[in-house]
């Protein structure tokens, strides 16, 4: 019995003491542990652009390239239009260059411009040369094609007659006392001047030159020149390759005066 007892004693004390050791690994474990927050994952994306915003980007896109085009545009013509402003220029200050010429040397001159049909004579001149007689210019303008272009084909007749021989054939309206005339000229049909030159005829006194003809290309200048005689003449066709636009300038050098000799004066007696 007194074994028993012993073992039982010996039974309880091993109980007890293997609580005691559960508790106190227990409450270290409790204090030994850390304590842990719970952790959250995140995620970071970038924000979606609205789908306005994204529209409202690409209509200010589209309105630029716009004006750029309408800039570049204006820019081409405002530079076309610059040019033939420039061209313009130029072929005014030529125009008055050729209008100054009588002002800086001794030309006898006269400038017409007309509007006339083709076949048509512009009649010009009728200034005094130094012999007395008076010069006339008589232009006749002819439309032809020539490789599917139109050209006008010139030809030029200068008379120089006295004044009498001027009034009787109706010329002596268009005699001057003026070296140098600008618009000072008439529009003939083709059979006035065929009168006229018929009514002259072989009039003793009467001289006259047959100017070389010319085949001049529709708005460029041609010059035409006869000894001293200059003629240039500018023919523009019309749509209807009928009427013409129609500039002659004829020029020539004024003859120089001969010198006056002197004689002494014999002294009175």
């Amino acid at each position: 019995m007194k074994l028993l007892n012993y073992s039982l004693v010996g039974v309880l004390g091993a109980a007890l003491a293997s609580l005691a050791t559960y508790q106190l690994l227990e409450g270290g474990a409790r204090m030994k542990a850390p304590v842990t927050a719970p952790v959250m994952v995140r995620e970071f994306l970038p924000t979606p652009t609205p789908a306005a915003s994204a529209d409202h980007s690409a209509a200010e896109w589209e309105e630029l390239l716009r004006k750029n085009a309408e800039l570049t545009a204006q820019l081409a013509k405002e530079r076309a239009s610059r040019e033939i402003i420039d061209l313009t220029l130029k072929h005014t200050s030529e125009d008055l260059d050729e209008l100054r010429r009588p002002m800086s040397g001794d030309l006898l001159s006269s400038s017409l411009h007309a509007e006339l049909k083709s076949g048509e004579v512009v009649v010009t001149g009728g200034y005094k040369l130094a012999d007395g007689t008076r010069l006339y210019a008589f232009i006749q303008p002819t439309v032809e094609q020539s490789n599917g272009a139109d050209v006008v084909r010139v030809a030029s007749k200068i008379m120089m007659l006295p004044d009498a021989l001027s009034s009787k054939v109706g010329l002596d309206n268009l005699a001057t006392n003026a070296a140098n005339t600008i618009q000072h000229g008439e529009v003939w049909t083709a059979d006035e001047q065929w009168s006229v030159f018929s009514a002259i005829g072989e009039t003793p006194g009467v001289r006259g030159i047959n100017v070389t003809g010319a085949t001049v290309p529709t708005g460029t200048s041609s010059v035409i020149e006869a000894g001293e005689l200059r003629l240039k003449v500018t023919p523009t066709v019309g749509a209807d390759r009928e009427s013409m636009d129609f500039e002659v300038r004829l020029e020539q050098a004024q003859p120089k005066a001969q010198p006056v000799e002197l004689k002494p004066v014999p002294d009175a007696k």
